[in-house]
């Protein structure tokens, strides 16, 4: 957070063509306590955000923007291209590396008008912990006929942890319950049923995030804290269990 937002705010104000754009940005937070759920999140965002805008753009905080193009688009348009061909496992404790396959790759940043996105129900609410749920929304899309974009743009990465892998690149266990669900629910076609409408969260604070004394571009960004109100299933819980040392 301490990078992406003065990143990301002078990004739009001195952006050729992005700069031109009416924006608005929503950090949506998970309360501790439970697994984390990216996917529950991002539908919370969508939910929230979604009545003052034509389309949504999801962005990993991990990801910032250097060349991209966020202007309109008339379909599912994944933006991450330069900067996601290769991620770290886990930086300064492992020299694996992951590659993407970017022309499928659906994580990190999308686009999507929101009449779309409400038509495939959203995210998945079922991955939690980590993982698929990018893979999840792919599927909708495609098993409901609408034509995917690509933008190829570049972003500065910022490394961490993964966490769906082992510091020698093997899924750990978390990572393999969520890729078992994604592939029972792409055998029997009914990722559509959970999403945006089964969605549920509490919004347990919103606070504005304050800007430069003068900025350069005023525009609306505020921190959302909420609290998911579903619960992981038993295979997750125990995947996501500590286990013990040598």
């Amino acid at each position: 957070m301490r990078q992406f937002v003065p990143h990301v705010r002078a990004y739009f104000a001195r952006d050729k063509t992005d700069r031109t754009i009416d924006y608005r940005v929503l950090v949506v937070e998970q309360e501790p306590g439970l697994p984390f759920n990216a996917g529950l999140l991002r539908n919370a965002g969508f939910v929230i955000g979604a009545a003052d805008s034509e389309y949504t753009c999801f962005n990993d905080v991990d990801y910032l923007p250097i060349w991209a193009d966020y202007s309109w688009c008339d379909r599912p348009t994944p933006m991450l291209w330069h900067g996601g061909e290769t991620r770290p496992v886990a930086p300064g404790a492992s020299d694996v590396v992951l590659k993407h396959d970017m022309e499928r790759f659906f994580g990190g940043v999308l686009l999507v008008p929101n009449a779309t996105f409400e038509k495939v129900n959203g995210y998945s609410n079922e991955y939690w912990g980590w993982g698929y749920e990018d893979h999840d929304v792919r599927e909708r899309f495609v098993r409901n006929g609408i034509p995917l974009g690509r933008r190829r743009g570049t972003f500065l990465p910022l490394g961490h942890r993964n966490a769906g892998y082992e510091l020698d690149g093997t899924p750990n266990a978390i990572g393999r319950v969520n890729e078992a669900l994604f592939q029972r629910k792409c055998a029997a076609g009914d990722g559509p049923r959970d999403g945006l409408s089964t969605n549920a969260f509490e919004v347990l604070d919103r606070q504005p995030i304050a800007d430069a004394p003068t900025p350069e571009r005023t525009a609306v960004w505020e921190r959302i804290l909420v609290r998911p109100r579903l619960l992981p299933s038993p295979q997750q819980v125990e995947a996501l269990r500590p286990t013990a040392g040598p």
